[in-house]
């Protein structure tokens, strides 16, 4: 320890109103723009000793994610990757002043399975982490079929969500078979599978590789990354942006670059990025780090960020460019011939639609055109989603915001899932969120927005992705894409309720325009004040200058609400003065005349407090209700944080949601699917359900049975019951979850000979759209052989 200290002291002195000491006469040549912005090091590992320093560097360990109680979530770290990280002097040691990351060819086995190679990852979480500043790494890496080095950064704490909501940045990473080539890129965007990247190649210069020794840096500023080999910039990035479960806009800019992150280096082996080691690759394999280096401004001054602009998407003359209209797909109404791929040797239309169901995946069915919309017969939905696809190329510009449209129904409730992306050339890469529409019977429309964050592609896909899920038919038309690129947000127009079940948005100020004020709205007479967010409290604050004589005088608000008649609502914030006095709050109509919650007197002290408000809707249902905090009357400063506004008693719940649960009209609305991998049928007999299973399949949800599109009240507890038995013993799961697959109830319950009620209750976090599924595929003790499966008497009620 000490030894480091001395270390890192020297270092300190011969890096003072230098670049980078140590670093090569012909690297200092190359670091021109380093020298300009003149950095000091603020910690760094030269690997001077004869340990790995575990004040700085701790290990990751195995080779899967799991939860915080140990609990196995994803193999392969998520990337598909084969090497069991250890903590092994013989993965990871000090060799003459290097840390060396060795990948060998041995097996090895934990509680989870059998691994065939082993490697080593470290990590500074919990022991370093920095926002901005530059981050130098001096490395020398393998190269071979299937091998992954990779210098990277995690955000400290999750702040914006789950990966990659809060970010990622790769400083450099390579692909084993392709030693002439290293890669720079950002994660970000929405919590997987709605996540984005971005990046850039570099290719070395004059014959050398990643088994040479070079410098990899990364230069980061807010709302600005770029990056270095041996002191070239070959890439800079400032277009990311990051949106968390149940937000109404974005996080602000630069989010979510702008938190703590911690370093990582590991050598991986196998998955995603380079596939999986070949009889060419030969073992051991390691990489070595002759230094880390974290710099900051000597002077502090990072860049102010620019929040990236709307500018007009521009295609190439080559593209297929929109029509007069501006739709971007071509025959809307779907009078040119469909194009059948059912192989892979079929051609694309890259002008029309493509009807597409490969038989890789199990799905099959037949499209035609019914009253201009496309009527697509599923008779196999196939083992995916994308079993079944109608798909139309479209040209997208880098930087464009588009909206996508259509109408749409089957002849029963049914999920779809709709995305626009890249094609097999860009590695299927998603331009868009994967958006999962609920179908009716009702020609219902339907639309979401994206923005192209990747380069301009001419060739992407629009995708109706119909497979996985059940049989019946799909009815799609109308289908536009426009570019809607700078039209303005109208942030006080209605607001539906998000899916958390707040009606305010942005009520945290940490989401929207670069001020974190978006959809609110600050009005004076006869006062004087200003409304602003500063980055590290994230609260809103009132600088009032002159108070003016009554609460009045200073309106901070919220419009657009919905509020529906006879519903309790509860709003909750948080604030504070700088000293004592008191504000007035009030939900009203657009103009303030009608009061819905009566003016409410809060008084605030100089400690942020939790305050609520509780009122029922008597009036008739309002669609644009505003919040209203009135703070004039005095001079002192108020504070806002975490403003929450929710439904809290339902009085126009529907009691009974769940229809026909005796079975006594048939199975309708109910629905059923069979995987391709399974063997059974369901039907109504003598009013009861009965599934008669030959084969579970291999999955649970090979046999299923569900009832969806059922609208549940948020803040409601549920009771569900039901009868059910099995001619064998078995297990059989219970769900309730929405689109989305997010479970309110899931129970795994005992099936025998006898007919035996069943009964659970549920308490549903927020108002959604969501579906009861019966689960009868694949259990424990599978195969169970031919079995029927009765169920009746289906209940799902409101608790009283």
């Amino acid at each position: 320890m000490k030894k480091g200290m001395a270390i890192m002291m020297c270092g300190l002195l011969m890096l003072s109103g230098s670049i980078y000491a140590q670093a090569g006469e012909t690297e200092e040549k190359k670091g021109e723009a380093m020298k300009k912005k003149q950095w000091s090091l603020v910690w760094s590992d030269e690997f001077s000793g004869t340990e790995i320093d575990r004040s700085k560097w701790n290990f990751d360990i195995g080779n899967w994610i799991v939860d915080g109680n140990g609990n196995p979530i994803s193999p392969g770290w998520g990337n598909n990757e084969k090497e069991y990280y250890t903590d092994s002097k013989e993965n990871a040691y000090i060799k003459d002043g290097k840390l060396i990351l060795k990948a060998k060819k041995e097996q090895t086995t934990d509680q989870f399975g059998t691994y065939d190679y082993t490697s080593a990852k470290v990590k500074t979480k919990g022991l370093f982490s920095h926002k901005y500043g530059r981050y130098e790494i001096k490395a020398k890496l393998p190269s071979g079929k299937g091998i992954w080095p990779a210098l990277w950064m995690l955000p400290e704490e999750d702040k914006y969500g789950t990966w990659a909501a809060s970010g990622e940045i790769d400083i450099m990473e390579s692909w084993g078979s392709k030693p002439n080539l290293v890669a720079g890129t950002i994660h970000y965007g929405e919590g997987w599978p709605n996540n984005k990247y971005t990046g850039k190649d570099y290719e070395f210069k004059d014959g050398s590789t990643t088994e040479d020794w070079h410098t990899y840096a990364l230069e980061w500023e807010p709302g600005e990354l770029r990056w270095y080999v041996d002191g070239e910039h070959y890439q800079t990035q400032n277009k990311w942006y990051s949106k968390g479960t149940g937000n109404a806009a974005n996080f602000s800019y630069p989010a979510p670059f702008d938190q703590n992150f911690y370093l990582i280096m590991n050598l991986a082996v196998g998955g995603w990025f380079d596939g999986d080691p070949d009889a060419s690759t030969v073992f051991p394999k390691q990489m070595e780090i002759d230094y880390v280096r974290v710099f900051d401004l000597k002077n502090g001054k990072y860049k102010t960020p620019t929040e990236p602009a709307d500018e007009p998407a521009v295609l190439p003359a080559d593209a297929k460019q929109p029509l007069s209209d501006g739709n971007y797909i071509y025959d809307a109404a779907f009078e040119q011939p469909i194009t059948d791929v059912d192989s892979g040797d079929d051609v694309f239309s890259h002008d029309y639609w493509n009807f597409v169901h490969l038989p890789d995946f199990g799905g099959h069915g037949a499209i035609s055109v019914d009253q201009n919309l496309a009527k697509i017969t599923v008779a196999n939905p196939g083992s995916q989603l994308y079993s079944l696809q109608l798909i139309q190329n479209l040209s997208l510009a880098e930087a464009g915001t588009y909206k996508v449209s259509f109408d749409a129904k089957s002849d029963s409730a049914r999920n779809i899932m709709v995305k626009t992306g890249a094609g097999a050339e860009r590695g299927w890469v998603k331009y868009s969120n994967e958006e999962v529409f609920a179908l009716t019977e009702e020609l219902k429309s339907y639309s979401y927005t994206f923005t192209m964050g990747n380069e301009t592609d001419i060739l992407s896909r629009l995708e109706f992705n119909l497979g996985g899920n059940g049989t019946s038919p799909v009815w799609i038309g109308n289908v536009r894409v426009e570019d809607i690129t700078g039209e303005p947000l109208d942030e006080n127009a209605s607001k539906p309720v998000l899916s958390n079940g707040n009606h305010v948005y942005n009520g945290t100020f940490d989401q929207g325009n670069i001020d974190r004020l978006t959809y609110w709205n600050l009005h004076t007479e006869g006062a004087k004040a200003n409304a602003s967010v500063k980055e590290d409290t994230r609260e809103a604050r009132l600088d009032i200058k002159n108070g003016g004589k009554t609460p009045g005088a200073i309106q901070f608000s919220q419009k657009g609400l919905q509020l529906v008649k006879g519903n309790e609502y509860t709003l909750t914030f948080k604030a504070r003065a700088a000293k004592p006095r008191t504000i007035e709050l009030n939900v009203t109509n657009q103009d303030g005349s009608i009061s819905y919650s009566k003016p409410q007197t809060i008084d605030l002290t100089p400690s942020m407090e939790e305050k609520t408000i509780v009122f029922t809707m008597t009036e008739e249902s309002d669609m644009e209700a505003q919040l209203l905090l009135n703070a004039g009357g005095s001079k002192e400063d108020v504070y806002l944080d975490d403003v929450v506004l929710l439904k809290t008693k339902d009085g126009n719940v529907d009691q009974n949601p769940l229809k026909n649960g005796d079975f006594s009209t048939g199975l309708a609305p109910w629905t059923n699917y069979i995987h391709y991998d399974a063997n059974a049928g369901i039907a109504v007999e003598n009013g009861e359900a009965k599934i008669k299973v030959i084969n579970e399949g291999n999955e649970p949800w090979s046999v299923l049975l569900e009832q969806g599109n059922m609208k549940l009240s948020g803040n409601a507890t549920y009771e569900v019951s039901f009868k059910a038995k099995s001619s064998k013993s078995r297990e059989m799961e219970l769900t309730i979850e929405n689109a989305a697959y997010t479970r309110f109830l899931s129970e795994k319950l005992a099936l025998t000979e006898e007919m035996q009620t069943y009964k659970y209750e549920f308490l549903m976090p927020a108002e959604e759209t969501a579906a009861l599924k019966f689960l009868m595929g694949k259990v424990a003790i599978s195969p169970v052989g031919e079995h029927e499966i009765v169920i009746d008497d289906v209940i799902l009620k409101v608790k009283q």
